[in-house]
C-alpha cells in the first residue's frame, strides 16, 4: 500500500494530519520531503486554477453552480 500523508516533525516524532487506519505496530518506510512556502503557494495556485476551470459533468460544461439551474 502506498499513500501520501502530510504531517509535522516534532524532534524525532512525526505527527500526521490524518489517521492512517493501520494496526498498531505496523512497520513502514518513511520518505521525507520538506516543503517551503513557494512550493506550497504553487500547489495552492494550481489547485485554485483547476477549481475555477469547472467540472465536466456529462454533455454540458458547467463553470458555475447557477448554470445547473438555468432554463
Amino acid at each position: 500500500m502506498k499513500k501520501i500523508y502530510k504531517g509535522i516533525v516534532e524532534r524525532d516524532i512525526i505527527r500526521l494530519n490524518e489517521k492512517t487506519g493501520l494496526p498498531l505496530g505496523t512497520q513502514a518506510i518513511v520518505t521525507l520531503k520538506t516543503m517551503n512556502g513557494e512550493e506550497q503557494d504553487a500547489i495552492k495556485e494550481r489547485q485554485i486554477k483547476l477549481l475555477k476551470k469547472g467540472f465536466y459533468l456529462g454533455k454540458k460544461f458547467y463553470s458555475k453552480r447557477e448554470d445547473l439551474y438555468a432554463g
